[in-house]
């Protein structure tokens, strides 16, 4: 009968003339293919000159029959290996599984079970195939942890990028604004943040000053902060060029923040903290978009939560709110932070910490690195959240 030229093809490496002739012959009649060797070096010769589907080596082929075993093993192409043998050793079994082999058969003088010889190759082809996809799965993993760990190295790059970017759009700190000193400090819990502060002279008589905490963390809460700080400068031009007074009104610019929040339907809100210094009267007109904690007033020894509470920028689009105004004492400090400072505090619950921040800016902090120092900011390694500071005290 013709056999389908399609056989799996099997190499046999064994020494014994007659024995291998047997063996070859039983092989071909359950329907494999086979090229017969009677030396390892033959053996190896013919593995790498045509790949078979499987290989049967009689460990005592000669001395080199377990460096010969070690070789087909190692091969990438990883071909299963049975290992014959006449003897009945055990430390040999334990060896050649040791070294490789997928199976270690005995063969005796004649071989009386094809039936058993069949299993053992059918066996053999299905580690061969296990061990196939496991090479081709390791494969794709490794090709797949190299392009994750590049578009990890490009995205690194990219915010590192972006965070360059975004400390550039931060004002310059310390700086000076008629009589008040304004000095910020932002602690990044990634690259990017989604908190941010400006302040600016608009005209020759008002300090305009604003802290945003925008929800979330990466790339799309920093693309807040960016349409924030192009709101504020496009009015602040207005102001100048149009004669135009809503930068001067911390409520106008909560209203249209919150308008062009919605209009970007990206899912981010902001809570914010507004505010405006007359700097001929001292007189600060604010507004607070859901900002916690509120602002903090410190003026010779006693410190305060400034009043006043409206819904944060971004959740609504029927929202108004509401300004505050109040004469700034000789001595006064003010001090904002975002939410990210609740954070790291040790007390428990927000009334605690907030009642701890008050007690800890009793005398007033001179600049945003004495807040750092006073709770030890710059000893946190990996902060939860973005910590922004904005100390605001007179000349």
């Amino acid at each position: 009968m013709t056999q389908p030229e399609n056989r799996k093809r099997l190499l046999l490496i064994q020494r014994d003339d007659e024995q291998r002739n047997e063996l070859a012959s039983a092989l071909e009649r359950l329907g494999y293919r086979v090229e017969s060797r009677d030396n390892g070096d033959a053996g190896l010769q013919a593995f790498n000159e045509d790949t078979p589907d499987a290989v049967l080596l009689d460990l005592y082929v000669g001395d080199d029959g377990r460096r010969t075993l070690e070789r087909l093993t190692s091969d990438p192409r990883e071909v299963p290996v049975i290992v014959i043998s006449r003897r009945r050793v055990m430390a040999d079994v334990v060896e050649a599984l040791r070294k490789g082999a997928c199976d270690y058969l005995m063969v005796t003088s004649t071989i009386g079970d094809e039936k058993l010889l069949g299993h053992a190759m059918e066996r053999a082809f299905q580690q061969g195939a296990l061990r196939r996809e496991n090479r081709e799965y390791r494969s794709k993993l490794e090709t797949a942890n190299r392009d994750l760990l590049e578009s990890l190295s490009h995205l690194k790059k990219d915010q590192q990028a972006g965070r360059h970017i975004q400390l550039k759009m931060l004002p310059e700190t310390p700086k000076t604004i008629g009589k008040f000193r304004f000095h910020q400090h932002i602690l990044p819990s990634l690259y990017l943040s989604g908190d941010f502060i400006d302040y600016f002279i608009v005209g020759d008589r008002y300090a305009v000053f604003f802290v945003a905490d925008v929800s979330g963390h990466g790339a799309s809460s920093a693309f807040v902060t960016v349409m924030l700080k192009n709101l504020f400068a496009r009015k602040r031009s207005d102001f100048h060029h149009r004669h135009s007074s809503a930068i001067l009104s911390p409520a106008h610019m909560l209203d249209k923040a919150n308008r062009e929040l919605l209009g970007m339907e990206i899912d981010k809100h902001v809570t914010m903290c507004v505010g405006v210094i007359d700097l001929q009267s001292d007189e600060l007109c604010y507004s607070i978009a859901g900002h916690l904690p509120a602002p903090i007033l410190s003026v010779d020894g006693t410190a305060r939560y400034l009043d006043g509470h409206d819904l944060p920028v971004g959740l609504f689009p029927d929202v108004s709110y509401s300004e505050h105004r109040m004469l700034l004492p000789p001595k006064a400090v003010l001090t904002l932070f975002s939410d990210g400072i609740l954070e790291v505090l040790n007390p428990k619950g927000v009334i605690a910490k907030e009642q701890y921040l008050l007690e800890a800016l009793e005398d007033g902090p001179e600049s945003a690195d004495d807040v750092i120092k006073t709770f030890k900011l710059d000893s946190i390694e990996e902060a939860p959240d973005d910590i922004a500071v904005l100390v605001v005290s007179r000349v």
